[in-house]
């Protein structure tokens, strides 16, 4: 594309820096140009001396001439044979009409589209046609319509679009819905259509930028795979919590977040079984709704009961959905116990209390019958365990996750630790990246340690079952009974931060 040599720039109050011809082809824009790059006389056509080439079997040598005319803008029709189009009109031969803001000229294959400001539009535009019965198909023919949301997604498509279920994704916030004062749930989708394909109860891991640092934070999936065109996280914001408070105050619609996935092994599908006993507490719920809304929606021949733990009525996340479950579901039962004296206008008529011996026995006579899945905060989920293994209940049956003791360090030990100290017994924690150094007594994980001091760890389940804070350490350190790491990457000299305590001096590099 090339602009006629000795033509001058306009400079007048028609044409500011604003204005722009756009030309489009099948529905794209192919050219943009300043109005006020053009001559005094700009030619379109395919021929290559044209100003403009634009290249269409149909299209003639000097199809259509653009000039200025005491500071006006007009558009010639140079061709007796396919000609522009205006309005779905013919311009006769040689004509000139005036261009006004937000113009359309059709021709052979293309569009051209005018912004001029402080020109009025051409919706009473007046010029001399030859009017058509009918627009040939080598005219510029706009695009169908985008497909409605509602139909870019049916079945009949599900053939074409792309699946999900590992690597790294950029999903955007479709919806936000505050399931309480202090926990919401943000409902995500591709940026293109998108199938999710996970188990329930699973969990995926943000990748995060907050404050010009990356940070890495994972949260189970409240969404069931039977609704595979969009995951939903459920998040409640923690004391003291980094990203649980920032997804609350700063995550909005529209918004593009970076997901990595999937992991976890807290999911019925890894235990059939034809009886199940759901037990959780505060946002533990999140990944026993997933399991409630797979076995729901897909009609599984299960029987299930689930018992919730929260402070008060107001508190209870999915209270309605779990009601409905309750009600439209033949094998599915619910029980919600609340552990703080209520006195609000919420009239309640469930549990009270902590759960206990007697809640169970009542709620659960069969309960030897069950799998049962727990998931919570350390101690509810201690307090269960020891329940169940009070009443002889085959722990073998038992499936736990959980969701550790928040985002700052345990406390417990600072009287043990004055003792131990008179001893000396405390050892050093180097953080090599970071160049601290901090005592600790062998008593509190390395990752709770690390986030006493503000140093950022990337962990998921805080029980060694992940490996997500896996980190290198020069160093004695004792493991957890519990921690999944393998003896190759101990020997390689790796360690998990989340159970796994000092009992020399250690550095971390990290």
């Amino acid at each position: 594309m090339r602009f006629g040599s000795g033509s001058y720039f306009w400079a007048d109050h028609h044409v500011t820096l604003g204005d722009k011809l756009r030309v489009f082809k099948s529905g794209s824009i192919v050219h943009e140009i300043p109005l006020d790059n053009l001559g005094s006389q700009t030619v379109i056509g395919r021929h290559p001396d044209a100003d403009l080439q634009l290249e269409s079997h149909k299209m003639a040598m000097f199809h259509a001439l653009i000039r200025k005319v005491d500071g006006k803008l007009y558009i010639e029709n140079l061709d007796s044979d396919s000609g522009i189009l205006i309005k779905n009109r013919k311009l006769s031969l040689k004509t000139r009409v005036q261009l006004r803001d937000g113009m359309q000229i059709d021709m052979p294959g293309f569009r051209l589209e005018f912004a001029i400001a402080n020109m009025p539009n051409s919706d009473e535009l007046d010029f001399d046609a030859e009017e058509l019965l009918e627009i040939p198909d080598f005219f510029y023919q706009p695009p169908p319509p985008a497909a409605s949301p509602l139909l870019s997604n049916l079945v009949d498509n599900l053939g074409s679009l792309k699946i999900w279920s590992e690597g790294t994704s950029i999903l955007k916030v479709a919806d936000i819905i505050e399931e309480t004062a202090d926990c919401k749930t943000f409902r995500l989708v591709g940026k293109q259509s998108l199938l999710f394909s996970y188990k329930p109860g699973q969990f995926i891991t943000f990748i995060l930028n907050l404050d010009g640092k990356e940070v890495k934070r994972s949260y189970s999936m409240s969404s069931s795979p039977s609704r595979p065109h969009l995951l939903e996280v459920t998040i409640k914001r923690v004391p003291g919590g980094l990203v649980s408070n920032w997804f609350c105050d700063h995550v909005k619609l529209g918004d593009e977040l970076i997901i990595k996935g999937l992991a976890g092994k807290f999911t019925c599908f890894n235990y059939p079984s034809s009886k199940m006993l759901f037990v959780g507490a505060g946002s533990g719920i999140t990944p026993l709704l997933s399991m409630s809304r797979w076995i729901a929606d897909t009609a599984s021949d299960v029987d299930v009961k689930l018992l919730g733990s929260f402070k008060s009525p107001p508190d209870i996340i999915f209270r309605k959905e779990f009601e409905m479950l309750s009600a439209r579901n033949r094998g599915f039962q619910v029980a919600i116990s609340v552990t703080s004296g209520w006195h609000g206008s919420d009239f309640w008529t469930g549990f009270t209390g902590r759960v206990n011996h007697h809640m169970l026995n009542l709620f659960v006579p069969d309960l030897h019958e069950r799998d049962v899945f727990l998931c919570g905060p350390e101690p509810f989920a201690d307090n269960v365990k020891n329940i169940l293994r009070d009443l002889n209940y085959d722990m073998a049956r038992f499936h736990t996750e959980s969701f550790g003791s928040g985002r700052s360090a345990q406390q417990s030990g600072t009287d043990v630790s004055k003792i131990l100290q008179l001893k000396g017994m405390l050892h050093k924690v180097t953080f090599a990246k970071s160049g601290k150094t901090v005592e600790t007594d062998g008593h509190t994980t390395l990752l709770a340690l690390a986030e006493a001091h503000g140093i950022e760890i990337d962990y998921s389940c805080r029980i060694g079952s992940c490996g997500e804070c896996e980190v290198k350490c020069n160093g004695n350190t004792y493991a957890l009974p519990d921690c999944g790491i393998d003896e190759k990457t101990r020997a390689a000299g790796f360690i998990y931060t989340c159970c796994s305590m000092a009992t020399s001096d250690v550095e971390l590099l990290i």
